[in-house]
């Protein structure tokens, strides 16, 4: 069954907002990684920057893997896609998954504030926005759990 109304707009308007930063997090990344004097907009104080997540070794894999792994913005433009394609439907097994991925991705965004906080003692406006974002998610994806399942 195809979703249609306002649920599933918000959803989508969701999905695009996390591309865009997801992409602009990538876009940095890639930047910083070619020129070292690449000074982001996201870098507005000492410790409220950006590239120095970025650069770090949290900045792929989120630091969770070995080195060759994607960039975070890369896993998130994939994960946002995917997210965005998937409101286009809607079945239950499908939605139950989205909201266990959702429920992962949350602990995990969970796991990158505490680095940000407690390692890093940096406020990276882009990973905040993201964690904005998800947190945004995982309550439409939890809407639209509770009105297919209760």
């Amino acid at each position: 069954m195809v979703l249609v109304g306002s649920e599933s707009s918000r959803l989508r308007w969701i999905c695009l907002m996390g591309l865009v930063i997801s992409w602009y997090s990538l876009y940095v990344k890639f930047r910083l990684d070619a020129d070292a004097d690449y000074k982001p907009i996201c870098d507005v104080h000492d410790n409220i920057s950006c590239s120095m997540v970025f650069k770090s070794i949290y900045g792929n894999g989120f630091g969770l893997s070995s080195k060759g792994s994607p960039p975070n913005g890369a896993i998130g433009c994939v994960f946002y896609v995917a997210y965005f394609v998937s409101s286009f439907f809607e079945h239950k097994w499908l939605c139950l998954a989205q909201l266990a991925l959702c429920v992962v991705t949350l602990f995990l965004c969970i796991y990158l504030a505490f680095l940000l906080v407690f390692v890093f003692q940096d406020i990276c406006l882009v990973c905040l926005a993201i964690y904005l974002i998800h947190t945004w998610l995982f309550q439409e994806v939890w809407r639209r759990y509770r009105r297919l399942y209760m």
